[in-house]
């Protein structure tokens, strides 16, 4: 699929019309296209042809697609559909419009730690779920207009530099041939968030895998003095430290950092008190300057204590005058609406809830898991302990000495064969066809006697199927009973299950 004019632009599916080619990225080749059902501008990523025979990458790309659906965040692209098209799998995704981080330049403080959270959390929540997310690079982060940031597969890098591009934000661990973890992850967001504070990679993308390992990241507050913030170098030394242990366990313990980092930098701070309306200030009068005198004649001294003379018969200057006081209250102006824009706290509140919430999750599922243990534990216990004292009850009495004593615990413990019921054991036999051998009463309920149960009689040769679990007989006989279905005119009763009756 390329390029192609809207003559004769191919329709995907009778839905997606493609418009235009974007590029290649890591696994797939995105087009622009418009949904005709919705009408609206989507993104159509393709699975590249050359990577459609290796069985894992297919997996990744269609595992990515079908979990991605499942998720929603600000920081990921939001995943429309997906399919196959001539055995090349396929996503569609909502359009964008933004540039890359690495192209932005400086940012403001606020603005980069907003943009670092939302990436933080955006791989937190990918990883929580079992969801592929696309590498963490500034090239893979797309800011786009209203200050959103968007962690994506980027498109306008030619597959052949992704290694290089990716090379700064591979831990040392990884570098070393180590696999993936969390703590690689926290790692690679640490670079990216010293990179988005100071506005440059803090590594030379040419130098050969591994060498970073050896090198001391400086701390942000060294490389940009503008942010001077012990706690903020803490922080993301902590996360690019050279020791994975040293590192944050997760991102999520990582992003959990920067949210109190977030809190406590934008805690609102006192205001100072202003003058009640009606009350004015009054300004104090200047004082008129008195000219000094001119000298008769100058003397001749040294210049040192010519200028400490000069000092002191330099006249006093008064301060300039306070600013006047309104009398009147400002007039009111005309605000226009402004325009909507990106709200980033409420992005913020939005992943703080989500991230808790998948944490909460985490707890109960282990803390039902340790409940449980701890039953099963309970009761083995209280079950030796009631084996332990009918052991001791028949050692005293002198039992154990005519009884084998494996025998004597084979007979204790439970028969587990015994704790379901037969036809559960066999479920064959629910679904038994019998050949009636001769006239027998059909029931509309267990039990023979009364008369007024009686649905209909079955000649000798009837055949009939069994459609439950055989009942005990109400009466107290020693047979059973058990609900058939007539095939012949699918009439339905109960039959007493008596020895050479059915076969």
């Amino acid at each position: 699929m390329s390029a192609a004019s809207p003559t004769n632009s191919p329709l995907l599916h009778n839905r997606y019309r493609i418009l235009s080619r974007l590029g290649e990225g890591r696994l797939a080749t995105v087009y622009r296209a418009e949904d005709e059902r919705l009408r609206r501008h989507v993104l159509v990523h393709l699975l590249r042809t050359e990577l459609v025979p290796q069985e894992n990458l297919r997996r990744r790309f269609e595992e990515e697609a079908r979990r991605g659906a499942q998720l929603s965040h600000p920081g990921l692209l939001e995943v429309y559909d997906s399919g196959d098209v001539s055995g090349r799998p396929y996503m569609v995704t909502e359009d964008i419009a933004g540039q890359p981080l690495a192209d932005v330049g400086l940012l403001n403080p606020g603005e980069a730690l907003g943009v670092v959270r939302t990436v933080v959390s955006a791989v937190a929540m990918a990883q929580s779920q079992g969801v592929p997310h696309p590498p963490v690079s500034s090239r893979n982060v797309w800011l786009l207009p209203g200050g959103r940031a968007v962690l994506l597969e980027n498109w306008t890098i030619p597959p052949s530099e992704t290694v290089q591009d990716l090379a700064p934000y591979r831990a040392p661990e990884r570098a070393a041939g180590g696999p993936p973890t969390p703590a690689t992850s926290v790692y690679a967001l640490g670079i990216l968030a010293w990179e988005t504070f100071v506005g440059r990679r803090p590594f030379d993308p040419q130098q050969p895998l591994g060498t970073q390992a050896n090198q001391e990241l400086p701390p942000i507050s060294t490389v940009r003095p503008a942010i001077f913030s012990p706690e903020l170098d803490r922080i993301v030394t902590q996360a690019v430290a050279p020791d994975p242990s040293l590192r944050y366990t997760t991102p999520i313990d990582f992003g959990r950092a920067l949210d109190h980092y977030a809190d406590a930098s934008t805690a609102q701070t006192g205001r100072l008190a202003t003058l009640p309306t009606g009350i004015t200030a009054t300004v104090p009068a200047q004082p008129t300057p008195v000219p000094a005198a001119a000298p008769a004649e100058a003397p001749q001294v040294r210049p040192k204590r010519a200028f400490r003379r000069a000092q002191q018969a330099a006249p006093a200057v008064a301060p300039p005058p306070p600013p006047p006081v309104l009398q009147a209250p400002p007039t009111s102006r005309t605000m226009s609406a402004p325009a909507p824009q990106y709200n980033q706290q409420a992005v913020d509140q939005q992943i703080k809830r989500e991230v808790k919430r998948q944490v909460r999750r985490q707890g109960c599922q282990r803390a039902l898991i340790k409940r449980t243990t701890q039953l099963v534990l309970v009761f083995l216990l209280l079950y030796g302990i009631y084996l332990g004292i009918g052991y001791t009850y028949d050692w005293a009495t002198g039992r154990l000495a005519q009884i084998n004593p494996t025998e004597w615990l084979t007979s204790r413990l439970p028969n587990p064969s015994d704790f379901v019921p037969s036809w559960l054991r066999n479920p064959g036999e629910l679904t038994a066809t019998y050949r009636v051998t001769r006239p027998v009463r059909l029931r509309s309920s267990p039990g023979a006697s009364a008369d007024t149960n009686i649905v209909k009689v079955l000649e000798a040769g009837s055949r009939v199927q069994q459609i439950g679990p055989p009942e005990a007989d109400p009466d107290g006989q020693p047979y059973t009973w058990l609900r058939v279905i007539v095939l012949d005119d699918g009439t339905q009763g109960w039959i007493a299950n008596l020895e050479g009756l059915l076969e």
